[in-house]
């Protein structure tokens, strides 16, 4: 399997499906109609603009947001 986030980087990050923790959920999605209905709101971005965008964040803050 290759992720979206190699798709846009290509860059291998090691990764391995596992058992549920103890907490998790068995299953979970989103469904945004109620906030475009609530608030008008939509996402406009796709995963792979997602991807890119939080890696060159990440890229450019190694240390992560700093005050």
């Amino acid at each position: 399997m290759t992720s979206a986030f190699y798709f846009k980087t290509g860059i291998k990050k090691p990764y391995e499906i596992a058992l549920r923790r103890d907490g998790d959920l068995p299953e979970f999605w989103a469904d945004p109609s109620k906030a475009n209905k609530l608030l008008g709101w939509s996402a406009k971005r796709s995963l792979n603009k997602m991807m890119a965008d939080s890696w060159r964040w990440q890229s450019q803050n190694p240390n992560g947001y700093q005050d």
